[in-house]
């Protein structure tokens, strides 16, 4: 009897696995046929998946259907198929959701006043043609769907980017673009990627996350301190042994002085500015979570002024090895997540902190916002930014940074939606929600781990339901290929052992 594993989603979760369990069962000694189904209405051609020539009795079948439902190990699709298996896995990207109530209001407002709004989600499912050019409109959010938005609301109309004479990017308008005022909570644009690789040591392992105890409740209280004190160690010890040229003290004196002190207590604020005269190369959370955090400027225009410094410095910081202790701590913030992945419960904060401070942009795209910003095509708005639908029939912009108000016509979310199994679009995860078959938390998929079983809504954990990605509880925000290969190895072995019986009906 031939073995079968079903992987749902052929993206980058979805390949990566397949990947594995192909690598895997070319290990094994023996076996019986395998089978692998993966299941996509955007399935790659068959090329990118084709079995390989060390792995013989296993083939690999691209379905270009969607999964609509699960009965037993049963897939069904959505063109009429049937897929009995061993064992299926929901690798999916992340899922869309429905509007949320809050939304659903302010659509309702925007048809009653003739004004425009693009609910949070992938810039592809609204169009922005209505977006008039010349007039303001506002926008919640400075990742990466706002550099999509800002695409085709300026190099899309005709306007283009050059670079001057001293090699900065400088935007040419064309007329035809809005006035874009940008804003979010934190105010700023995540930093932009690194352009170097790290040299030296690599960062020292977790060791204080270790002492937390598994389950712990209250992140920020008994988890955050020992987290920030590992990302701070692997920060410290590439600064000190990398460039020692810019601390007072051996890494050795400074590690001894480290361990023994509470995280961020006054004897370790002091150890600090002891080792490292220069104030930039000290790591400050608080600054880099929240960099706008008390300060409140008279205008806009000095806001602006502000914010062309600060994107200029980071611009500057992440292409400059001297600052490579900045890229030894994201090398220790993948380590950490890493551990504390399944140990204690997923912290939303830390999560976005973490996507922040990793750099989740191209540098090229934070230089074109910077561009557009001198072109006077973005006003940056400040941190806390809200936008209200107002009696007067038009939306108003405010923030914490900068006192009045700015309204337009049109409004913009320029976010993804949170993760919702509630509101979910995927029909397949929708009908397994409505059974209870499945559970969230914090809006995400919730597994069991390190085996990433489907946990149902009383707490069990299927034998042969498996959930893989970055919008499962076994995910984190950051694509470290490590972890995320490991995670992928781990689960192919499982799923090939699944399939190595022939024994359990595929029925349950």
């Amino acid at each position: 009897m031939t073995g079968s594993i079903c992987v749902v989603g052929a993206g980058a979760t979805g390949i990566r696995l397949v990947e594995r369990i192909r690598a895997n069962a070319a290990r094994a000694s023996s076996r019986r046929p395998l089978e692998v189904h993966l299941v996509d209405p955007d399935a790659p051609p068959p090329g990118a998946v084709s079995p390989d020539p060390q792995s013989p009795g296993l083939r690999i079948h691209l379905h270009r259907a969607g999964a609509i439902d699960l009965a037993g190990r049963r897939v069904l699709l959505d063109d009429g198929t049937r897929v009995d298996t061993d064992a299926v896995v929901l690798a999916q990207g992340w899922p869309g959701v429905l509007p949320s109530a809050r939304e659903q209001e302010l659509r309702r407002f925007a048809h009653e006043q003739g004004l425009y709004y693009r609910p949070a989600g992938h810039v592809a499912d609204r169009p922005l043609e209505q977006v008039a050019g010349g007039e303001p409109v506002l926008a919640i959010g400075l990742g990466s769907v706002l550099a999509d938005v800002l695409t085709r609301l300026t190099v899309a109309r005709g306007g283009r980017f050059r670079h001057g004479s001293d090699g900065e990017l400088i935007y040419h308008p064309s007329g035809r673009e809005p006035l874009v005022h940008v804003g979010s909570v934190r105010g700023v644009p995540p930093h932009c990627q690194v352009g170097y690789r790290l040299t030296g040591e690599r960062p020292p392992p977790p060791r204080f996350v270790r002492r937390a105890g598994e389950g712990a409740r209250d992140f920020r209280a008994q988890v955050w301190p020992l987290v920030a004190k590992d990302l701070a160690y692997a920060y410290y010890h590439h600064l000190l042994t990398v460039h020692p040229d810019r601390t007072r003290v051996s890494w050795d004196a400074f590690a001894d002085a480290f361990e023994a002190e509470e995280w961020d207590g006054r004897a370790m604020r002091a150890l600090i500015r002891t080792a490292v005269p220069r104030f930039e190369d000290r790591l400050n959370f608080a600054r880099l979570d929240r960099p706008l955090a008390g300060i409140r400027f008279g205008d806009l225009a000095g806001l602006q002024r502000w914010m062309h410094g600060y994107l200029s410095a980071d611009l500057t910081r992440r292409a400059d090895p001297s600052h490579s202790a900045d890229l030894a701590m994201i090398h220790a913030l993948r380590g950490v997540l890493d551990h504390l992945t399944g140990r204690v419960p997923d912290d939303p904060w830390f999560h976005r902190l973490a996507r922040h401070a990793a750099g989740t942009l191209p540098a090229a795209r934070i230089a074109e916002l910077r561009a557009l910003a001198r072109a006077r095509v973005v006003t940056f708005l400040g941190a806390e930014t809200r936008v209200e639908p107002t009696r007067d029939g038009v939306w108003r912009a405010t923030s914490a940074t900068v006192p009045g108000a700015v309204t337009a016509r049109a409004f913009i979310e320029a976010r993804r939606p949170g993760p919702s199994l509630d509101r979910t679009r995927d029909p397949l995860l929708r009908r397994l929600y409505a059974r209870g078959e499945c559970a969230e938390e914090s809006g995400r998929l919730k597994v069991s781990l390190p085996g990433h079983r489907i946990v149902d809504q009383n707490g069990t954990a299927h034998p042969h339901r498996f959930a893989l990605g970055p919008w499962t509880t076994g995910g984190h925000p950051l694509s470290a290929d490590d972890p995320a290969i490991r995670h992928a190895d781990t689960l192919a072995r499982t799923l090939l052992t699944a399939a190595a019986d022939p024994r359990v009906a595929r029925v349950a």
